[in-house]
């Protein structure tokens, strides 16, 4: 009977550290596996999460090239935000004007300074701390606005640049 009984117990104690071994979670995802020298902006918390971890990777410029092209005064708020969070920690902000067909730039410094007002005049967002460490990702950063003309001959965001600080040209 003693036998028996240490039988059984050798064989559940065997049972347990093979059950132990088992892996029960997948491993984690992590935000390395997100990160892209392209992030194209689309208005949706998947975009804030991509740019996050790709401004978290050891990448020296992340492409944010827009499928809708705007106003530079028509910036969506989402990527207002992001620009605004560089301006935040000590990052610049440059704005590069599209070259004219006629091959002579004009200088419209309205433009330029209505863009830095729309964003510094962004109203304070109530930010979760997940939103808060998302857009921390931001700190450490340069942000230059690309300008192009588009069919109707207006100025629209071509697409936008963070480079990390001391890589803008």
């Amino acid at each position: 009977m003693r036998l028996l009984l240490s039988i059984r117990l050798s064989f559940v104690l065997a049972a347990c550290l093979v059950l132990t071994a088992c892996e029960t979670n997948p491993p984690a995802k992590s935000a390395q596996d997100d990160a892209a020298p392209i992030v194209a902006f689309l208005d949706a918390d998947k975009f804030d999460h991509q740019l996050s971890a790709s401004l978290s990777a050891p990448m020296a410029e992340i492409t944010v090239p827009f499928y809708d092209k705007v106003s530079p005064n028509n910036m969506p708020e989402r990527m207002k935000v992001w620009v605004n969070q560089v301006e935040k920690s000590g990052g610049k902000i440059q704005m590069s004007e599209p070259p004219s067909s006629s091959g002579v730039t004009s200088k419209n410094p309205f433009l330029i300074f209505s863009v830095i007002n729309a964003i510094r005049t962004l109203v304070t967002l109530e930010q979760k701390s997940e939103k808060e460490k998302v857009f921390a990702s931001a700190k450490g950063h340069d942000v230059k606005i690309l300008l192009a003309y588009n069919a109707q001959n207006e100025v629209v965001i071509d697409k936008i640049v963070f480079a990390k600080k001391g890589t803008t040209n």
